[in-house]
């Protein structure tokens, strides 16, 4: 395994159609597991994000940021198109930081890789 300092994976969600921070909405990350299925200790019981406990292969690999938009959406009395949001990614060098922001409205939504 490499000793180069790994980068992180962040997002976070702004409400456009409000023009605030999407609040307390929950977030669910998933790894592509390329081995024999078993996906072990992917996020720590704090939900900080620890990437030290894969091979630098392992890394290399595609992910999946889930967001359970629609309670959001309902504690303002607001219907919403997209139950979830979907952001798959692929991560290709461990050095470098992830940040992938989420933009809401109830029918639309948009994401980049951040920085």
């Amino acid at each position: 395994m490499s000793t180069q300092k790994r980068g992180s994976i962040t997002c976070h969600v702004l409400d456009s159609s409000r023009g605030i921070p999407g609040k307390n909405i929950e977030v669910l990350l998933e790894y592509q597991e390329t081995g024999n299925g078993r996906c072990s200790d992917l996020v720590p019981s704090d939900h900080q994000i620890s990437l030290a406990n894969y091979s630098d292969e392992d890394l290399k690999a595609i992910y999946r940021l889930t967001f359970f938009t629609t309670p959001y959406f309902k504690s303002y009395g607001q219907e919403s198109f997209y139950p979830f949001v979907q952001v798959v990614f692929q991560i290709k060098d461990l050095t470098q930081h992830y940040h992938v922001p989420l933009l809401i409205a109830p029918f639309s939504y948009t994401t980049y890789r951040g920085s």
